[in-house]
């Protein structure tokens, strides 16, 4: 026998070795998940068996067989009443939106269908505990953004499928990341779901400087149609006196500024012709010393000025815009604001 025979032979060996590993695999799998409910014993061992057979589908480029398993078994886990499953369920979808990524699994009505499916069960299961686990609701924004990545880089919307932005923003709210969960919702055209959530903010600077986060937001994915909707419907809901305002906002002697009059003035802009840029570089310089307290926004504003006025960024800003594009493909993290920044008092 040559030696590209034997070579081959080999080949074909260790293929029917790696075959009976995974049938062996699956039968133990199938034996498990239809014995009835899971206790944490089997449902551990489903969870181990689940995995390896996920890692063999992405070694073999199988994406059908991929969901297949994370279905099934992410369905066993979440269909009883032990909440201790809640954990191996995240695990599992943990893994399965970096496998769908690596096996570069075709973003389809089907295999999008699948996955939001798994999430609402996740997402059922953590809000029928009787307190918010903030672990489970911090691993779900996890997979989320994996998964919205994976819509990014491999779909064709821009940014990431809206529907799994919007899963995302709910996430991120419930794990109380207001800011990225503001932004994720601007990404998913929800104008009225942002102005629902931002009254049932207390605080008016915080409630404020969310508001022109997502107006800003808007206008970076160059919506204008929905930071217009946003804008006048916080106005119309808010109750005070914005007239007033923008009198104060632009008054020398004043030194508190609004963030509300200070996003719906770059929207104003915005909406100009392109002229209007030194208008905008002025604007910017009035609310400098805000733009500075809170440096998140500063990519926000840079990327404005690039795409309407062709203001080209400093040096120094580009990383942070990087960054905040990353983010729009759901590569964030768990962001918002530094921890212990005061915010500004209501205006």
């Amino acid at each position: 026998m040559s030696a590209a025979a034997k070579r081959r032979a080999k080949q074909l060996q260790k293929r029917r070795e790696n075959s009976n590993s995974s049938d062996a695999v699956s039968s133990r799998l199938a034996s498990l998940l239809n014995d009835g409910e899971l206790d944490e014993t089997t449902a551990y061992e489903a969870l181990q068996l689940a995995q390896s057979l996920v890692r063999k589908s992405v070694k073999s480029g199988d994406g059908a067989r991929l969901m297949e398993v994370a279905r099934t078994v992410t369905t066993k886990l979440l269909s009883g009443n032990n909440s201790l499953l809640l954990g191996m369920a995240s695990q599992l979808l943990l893994e399965t939106a970096d496998a769908m990524l690596e096996v570069r699994l075709e973003v389809n009505e089907k295999n999008l269908n699948e996955f939001y499916k798994m999430d609402e069960m996740f997402a059922n299961g953590l809000d029928a505990l009787p307190a918010r686990d903030a672990i489970q609701d911090k691993l779900r924004c996890k997979y989320l953004a994996k998964a919205l990545r994976w819509t990014d880089l491999m779909g064709t919307v821009r940014f990431g499928e809206l529907k799994m932005h919007s899963a995302l923003a709910s996430a991120m709210w419930n794990a109380g990341d207001q800011a990225e969960s503001i932004s994720h919702s601007a990404f998913a055209e929800e104008p009225e779901v942002i102005n629902e959530r931002l009254s049932s903010v207390d605080k008016k600077g915080e409630k404020d400087l969310l508001l022109c986060r997502a107006v800003l937001t808007f206008l970076t994915a160059e919506n204008l149609r929905d930071a217009n909707a946003l804008s006048d419907a916080f106005i119309k809901s808010d109750g005070r006196n914005f007239e007033k305002l923008a009198t104060e906002f632009f008054a020398k002697e004043k030194k508190i500024k609004s963030f509300v009059i200070f996003c719906t003035s770059v929207l104003g802009i915005v909406e100009r012709e392109q002229k209007a840029g030194a208008l905008y570089t002025w604007l910017l310089g009035k609310f400098q010393g805000y733009l500075q307290r809170f440096p998140e926004l500063l990519p926000f504003t840079s990327r404005i000025g690039q795409i309407y006025f062709n203001i080209q960024p400093p040096p120094s800003m580009l990383k942070q815009m990087e960054s905040m594009m990353a983010m729009m493909g759901g590569m964030g993290g768990m962001g918002g604001l530094p921890p212990g920044m005061m915010m500004p008092g209501g205006f």
